[in-house]
C-alpha cells in the first residue's frame, strides 16, 4: 500500500474515526500519514513546539455549531455528563500513550457510556493526539470524511469534549469528542450493540 506523503511541518498528529459496525477505522489527520500499519517506530516522534491550549467546551461547540449550520444541521447542546466522559477518556489515553477508540480496561464508547449511566439512543466519537490546540484537532477533523460525517451527522444533539497533555509520551496531547442521542424514557436503544453511521 502506497504511503501519503509526510506533511511539511515537523508536526505528527493523527485522528481516527468510529466505523459505522464499531470496529476501529484508522485515518490520517490532515491526509499525512498511513496508520493501517500502527507502527508508530516508522511515523517518528517529533510534535510540535507550539504550546498546548486546553480546550474550552464553550468554544469548541461553538465552532461545531457554526460548522453544522453551514451543512443545514441543528446546534448541539454541551452535556455535563458527555462532557467528563470525554474528559476522562482523553486523559486515560494520555496516561497510556495510546490512542485507541477501546482503550483497556476502558472499552469501546458503548461500554463507557453505559458505565457512567448515560442512555443513549445512538452515539459516536472522534478521537485525536498530537494535535496541539482545538482549531488544529478541528481542521483536522473537517479534513477527514467519517470525522466530518460525524460532526455534521444531524440526528445527533449534544456533545462533550475533552483533551489531555502528557509530555513523557510521543504524541503528548490526546482528544476525545463525544456525540450523542439521548434516549428518551421507555425508548430503545439505537439498533445493534452501537449505533453510529459515520
Amino acid at each position: 500500500m502506497p504511503r501519503p506523503s509526510l506533511p511539511f511541518s515537523p508536526v505528527r498528529r493523527r485522528i481516527l474515526a468510529l466505523a459505522s459496525t464499531a470496529s476501529l477505522l484508522p485515518l490520517a489527520g490532515c491526509g499525512s500519514l498511513d496508520f493501517l500499519s500502527g507502527d508508530k517506530a516508522k511515523l517518528g516522534t517529533t510534535v510540535s513546539s507550539k504550546a498546548y491550549r486546553p480546550v474550552d467546551p464553550a468554544q469548541a461547540v461553538a465552532a461545531i455549531n457554526a460548522y453544522r449550520a453551514s451543512a443545514g444541521s441543528g446546534p448541539l447542546t454541551l452535556d455535563s455528563t458527555l462532557g467528563r466522559a470525554a474528559r476522562e477518556y482523553a486523559e486515560h489515553m494520555a496516561a497510556a500513550g495510546k490512542m485507541s477508540h477501546a482503550l483497556d480496561p476502558y472499552g469501546p464508547i458503548d461500554r463507557r457510556l453505559k458505565t457512567i449511566g448515560y442512555a443513549y439512543a445512538t452515539a459516536g466519537e472522534n478521537i485525536g493526539e498530537g494535535y496541539r490546540d482545538f482549531p488544529e484537532v478541528f481542521e483536522g477533523w473537517k479534513r477527514s470524511p467519517a470525522h466530518d460525517r460525524g460532526m455534521k451527522d444531524p440526528e445527533m444533539t449534544h456533545m462533550g469534549i475533552g483533551s489531555a497533555y502528557n509530555p513523557n509520551v510521543p504524541y503528548q496531547v490526546y482528544w476525545c469528542l463525544i456525540f450523542a442521542k439521548p434516549r428518551g424514557a421507555g425508548q430503545p436503544a439505537g439498533t445493534g450493540p452501537f449505533a453510529v453511521r459515520w
